[in-house]
Order: C-alpha cells, then structure tokens, then sequence
C-alpha cells in the first residue's frame, strides 16, 4: 500500500512539474494549458513557421509549413480550412507567433498554440531542424 501511495505521489509530483514547465507560451482557445507534446500526434498537427521566407530558408523543423505572420489572414484558409484543426505556431522569439494565433482567432480558429521560438518549438516537439 505505501508503494502505491509513493507512486501516486510521484506522478502528481511530475505533474506538477510538467505543468509549470510549460509556461506562458502554449494556451489552449479556452486559455488553459493544452497537452503536452509528448501526447501530440504530429500527423494530426499542422506546424506553422510564421517567420519570413529567409529565416524560415535558414533552417525549420521538419514537417513546418511557412506562411509569414503578416499573410496569415490571406493565406490560412487554404492551409488549414478545417477552424477546428490543431495548429501550433512558431517564429524566432515567440512574438510574431503571438500575433499570427491573434488572428486566427479573431478568424474563428479554435484549436491555435503558439509553442514561442524555432529552439523552444524544437525542444518541445522534438522534431530536427531542417536546413536548405
């Protein structure tokens, strides 16, 4: 009994910190924390590099799509016309990501994240960074 005790411990103990290494970056449309991305199933995911053409050239994570966070209200639709699908977003720093989930959701896209910059988006997804 005080196995299981210990063991129910502990995985609330790496819940807890598992929910407060996510931080600020990842929320969910209703604002709550969304999975962790070791639950994410990529092939259902739509991976967004918002940053400009030259960055995205100089290197992306693999399977990233590339629409500037300034043409995302032009160009989403024919990306992702389903509102509902999963997209995770990412630039350099986390900023231009912000502004590109904004949008979105100002567009009626429900099931945004931003996961900050290309290293932070790296480490969380782990996915390899694509060079051209």
């Amino acid at each position: 009994m005080k196995l299981l005790q210990y063991a129910f411990c502990l995985s609330c103990a790496a819940a807890a910190v598992c929910g407060c290494a996510c931080g600020n970056s990842e929320k969910a449309s209703d604002g709550t924390h969304a999975e962790q991305s070791a639950l994410i199933d990529m092939s259902s995911v739509i991976l967004l590099d918002v940053r400009s053409p030259e960055e995205y050239a100089s290197g992306y994570l693999q399977g990233a799509l590339n629409i500037p966070h300034d043409q995302i209200g032009a160009e989403i639709a024919a990306v992702a016309p389903d509102k509902s699908a999963r997209i995770i977003l990412y630039c350099r720093s986390g900023r231009r990501a912000n502004t590109a989930l904004e949008t979105m959701r100002a567009m009626g896209y429900t099931n945004v994240s931003n996961y900050g910059g290309l290293e932070d988006a790296q480490e969380r997804l782990g996915l390899p960074v694509v060079t051209e």
